[in-house]
């Protein structure tokens, strides 16, 4: 992945800092947070970044914590616009969350924050959709795509 055009140095080390620290405030969220939004996009911002960095490094999209990272994916997409966090969306979400922390070592850097940087433009343009996590998706594992689930009552 390269360099995105358009970010100096200091404006891509204020994305990488900004991004690290989100990955501390999705965990709270994601553990007692109440406000689906905030727990949507932290998670979102954090998942996005760590497929982002497994695909620029080719990194085997079967390894188990890659998995449950597009598990949690899927739970992010269902939570998306409802108002109350489901404690099985819940669970899914923070463990996607610790299985992206589990990967995070595992990347380079520079891997990381072009795709935080990238994010970041996207976010500066409009919103990040599901079809952006589609598209992200389906360049990791071609077979797979984000499943709407059944909701039940």
């Amino acid at each position: 992945m390269r360099r995105p055009a358009g970010l100096s140095l200091v404006q891509r080390a204020l994305i990488e800092r900004d991004w690290r620290a989100e990955v501390i405030t999705a965990h709270i969220h994601a553990l007692i947070g109440e406000d689906s939004d905030r727990l949507v996009n932290g998670a979102g911002r954090v998942l996005y970044v760590v497929l982002g960095a497994a695909i620029a490094e080719g990194a085997d999209p079967e390894l188990p914590d890659l998995r449950i990272v597009r598990g949690a994916v899927n739970a992010v997409h269902d939570q998306a616009g409802e108002a109350w966090i489901l404690p099985m969306r819940r669970s899914s979400i923070e463990s996607g969350l610790l299985a992206a922390e589990r990967l995070i070592p595992a990347f380079e850097r520079r891997s990381l924050i072009n795709a935080a940087c990238e994010l970041e433009l996207k976010l500066r343009a409009g919103h990040v959709n599901t079809s952006d996590f589609e598209a992200l998706v389906a360049k990791f594992a071609p077979t797979e795509s984000i499943a709407v689930t059944e909701r039940r009552a």
